[in-house]
């Protein structure tokens, strides 16, 4: 597919109905995929971005990643500005009926492991009301207070579910992903954030005309202002820093090759 790389990071250019497209296709994909090499998927936003700068390790494992994709106006605004590149906000909640209705259309299998005790059981609830055909094989918290780690492994072991939907948070999610790959009996692992707190009502969502505007940052840091406060007051201010900074970079390197042209 597509990418546009940001900051090292290559993200594809692809939109909701391409990405459930992708999923479909990678589970019915010939056995040279099957367990334990499970695509791997996750995103990126300014949180993100400004983690993946400060921190090699989770920026090599998102590259390594077989699909990341954007969830934040921040990394779509700046790679159609850097690049001129047309990414697509894909923001988890905003997918994820589109997802269960395709997965109760053709079967696909599916293990949460995700948020506080308790979310996931929660979403496991709502998500079975709204799609009664939709196969949640099973469910762990991203905490292992149920079940520890070596028991969820063992559940997805023997359960071999197509797809493991990973909610810890960044970059703890992505980095557990990568560490457990080989060993992953699934067809697809899948880090989607904070998804799941929205799904089982944890956590409220912003009103559709601040998302419209792209003010769901502000909704969030108004609704845990202890939690979120510097990522959003302190980082996005930084991320939009390194922008402009990298957009200066571009210019003085496009005039430098202009005047050497022209000598």
């Amino acid at each position: 597919m597509n990418t546009c790389e940001l900051f090292g990071i290559p993200l594809a250019l692809i939109d909701r109905e391409g990405l459930l497209e992708v999923v479909g296709d990678w589970i019915t994909e010939p056995g040279s995929r099957l367990p334990p090499a499970p695509r791997l998927i996750s995103y990126v936003n300014t949180h993100c971005l400004n983690l993946a700068h400060q921190d090699e390790a989770y920026r090599g494992v998102l590259a390594s990643f077989d699909l990341v994709y954007a969830d934040g106006l921040g990394a779509v605004w700046a790679a159609q500005w850097l690049h001129r590149a047309r990414l697509h906000k894909l923001t988890g909640a905003d997918w994820v009926g589109a997802f269960c209705r395709r997965a109760e259309q053709h079967g696909w299998r599916v293990y949460i492991l995700a948020g506080a005790p308790g979310v996931a059981q929660q979403a496991r609830i709502r998500l079975r009301r709204a799609y009664p055909a939709l196969d949640i094989v099973g469910v762990g918290d991203g905490f292992f207070a149920h079940k520890d780690e070596e028991e969820v492994l063992q559940e997805i072991a023997r359960l071999r579910p197509d797809i493991l939907l990973v909610g810890m948070g960044v970059p703890k999610q992505e980095k557990w992903i990568a560490y457990h790959r080989d060993g992953l009996a699934v067809k697809i692992c899948w880090g989607v954030g904070a998804l799941f707190d929205y799904v089982a009502g944890i956590e409220p969502r912003a009103p559709r005309w601040m998302r419209n505007l792209g003010l769901e940052w502000l909704w969030r840091m108004g609704v845990d202002p202890g939690g979120k406060w510097k990522r959003y007051a302190l980082g996005i201010p930084w991320f939009l820093a390194r922008v402009w900074r990298r957009k200066y970079e571009q210019l003085s390197a496009s005039l430098f090759r202009e005047q050497k042209t022209t000598e």
